[in-house]
């Protein structure tokens, strides 16, 4: 048995021994081995059962009239250590009297994307979204890629497109009924010019290494050996800049001030090298 890459350092999921994935407990399942010299037989084939945390549940509710209702399907998330029981959506559906469809939710196995589509009595689609789910027990998520809402007749009613950090980015549009455009504006745009003139103004702060580190709150004469210590530390004084808990407008400036002190005590660390 090749033990190679475990003296070599970290396991890898593709070019890692089976024995090794099995030792450290990667692999929990047994390797299947199958004689093929005598035939097989797929109706004899025990060796390679499913296991019970990959079982679905599907929920049904049907109206009076025998229409369908609600249908719900998930799988449950056993308790992994101090995290609880949960259900992982898979797919969820609200239907209508009539047994319209009305709401669609969709959340792949293997993928952190759950889509959700509203539409009208006509079937036609009355808005789409997407997000991300950050969390799968928690369903903690945010908007991300393009939100759309449509009038009954068909007509696009507003876009909207988010970025990775669910944040509104490109153009964002509004519509009126007619199809005419009411509304719009570049969020990229603005963005790129808002960046261009944060860096210009940091660039134009002409610090020392020492001030930069007294600006990162290291006490004196102390200048950081490690860029990891570095950015620990810029992380900790960014926190509280966040506009989120700091409302004061000068937050800016000090943020920029801040950040040319990573800067140039990173470029510090880099040339002693």
């Amino acid at each position: 048995m090749a033990l190679q890459t475990v003296a070599q350092g970290a396991l890898d999921l593709h070019k890692s021994s089976c024995e090794e994935l099995q030792i450290a407990r990667v692999y929990t399942r047994h390797q299947t081995q199958i004689c093929l010299a005598s035939g097989y037989n797929s109706g004899d084939d025990d060796s390679d059962e499913d296991e019970e945390d990959g079982k679905l549940v599907t929920e049904r509710q049907y109206h009076g009239n025998g229409n369908k209702k609600f249908f719900k399907t998930y799988q449950i998330l056993q308790a992994k250590g101090s995290l609880p029981c949960a259900e992982r959506l898979i797919e969820e559906k609200h239907f209508d009297v009539s047994g319209v469809c009305r709401v669609d939710y969709h959340f792949g196995l293997g993928q952190p994307y759950l889509s959700r589509k509203h539409f009208y009595e006509n079937q036609r689609m009355k808005s789409e979204q997407l997000f991300f789910v950050e969390d799968e027990r928690t369903m903690k998520a945010r908007k991300v890629g393009y939100w759309r809402e449509y009038y009954e007749g068909g007509n696009t009613k507003t876009e909207k497109q988010y970025d990775a950090n669910g944040i509104r980015t490109g153009f964002c549009k509004r519509y009126a009924d007619d199809g005419s455009l009411e509304w719009v504006k570049d969020y990229t745009k603005d963005y790129i010019e808002r960046l261009a003139e944060f860096n210009a103004q940091r660039g134009k702060l002409d610090i020392s290494v020492e001030e930069a580190a007294a600006l990162l709150g290291f006490g004196p004469s102390q200048i950081p050996t490690e860029a990891a210590e570095v950015d620990r530390v810029y992380r900790k004084r960014c926190m509280p800049l966040h506009p989120d808990k700091c409302p004061d407008p000068d937050a800016n400036e000090r943020f920029i001030e801040v950040s040319r002190a990573r800067e140039v005590l990173l470029k510090h660390l880099s040339s002693s090298k």
